[in-house]
C-alpha cells in the first residue's frame, strides 16, 4: 500500500480510517469487546484469555493505541487496558 497524502484528508476521514484498521483484525475487535464487558484489563490476562503470546498483543495494543481507542496505565511489569468508550461510541453512531 502506497504512503497516503494527509493533506489530501480531514482530520476526521484520518481517524475515521484509523478506526476501521483498529477494528478491522478479529483479535483486536475480540479485545474491544472484552474492554466493553470489563472496563479495564491488564495485558498478560488478555494474552491468556486471547490464548496469544505477549509481542501479539502488544502490536494489537499498539494499533488501538494509535486510533486514540484505548488508554495504557503502566504499573511494574504490566499495564492496564482501558477502553476510551467516548472515542469508540463516536464511530458507532
Amino acid at each position: 500500500m502506497g504512503a497516503r497524502k494527509d493533506y489530501n484528508y480531514s482530520p476526521e476521514e484520518i481517524s475515521g480510517s484509523q478506526f476501521g484498521r483498529a477494528i478491522a483484525h478479529p483479535a483486536r475487535f475480540k479485545m474491544i469487546k472484552i474492554l466493553l464487558n470489563y472496563g479495564s484489563f491488564r495485558n498478560v490476562d488478555m494474552c491468556k484469555k486471547l490464548e496469544m503470546n505477549v509481542s501479539t498483543i502488544h502490536r494489537h495494543i499498539e494499533i488501538l493505541k494509535q486510533a486514540d481507542l484505548i488508554h495504557i496505565e503502566y504499573a511494574r511489569h504490566e499495564y492496564y487496558i482501558t477502553l476510551h468508550q467516548e472515542n469508540y461510541q463516536l464511530y458507532l453512531n
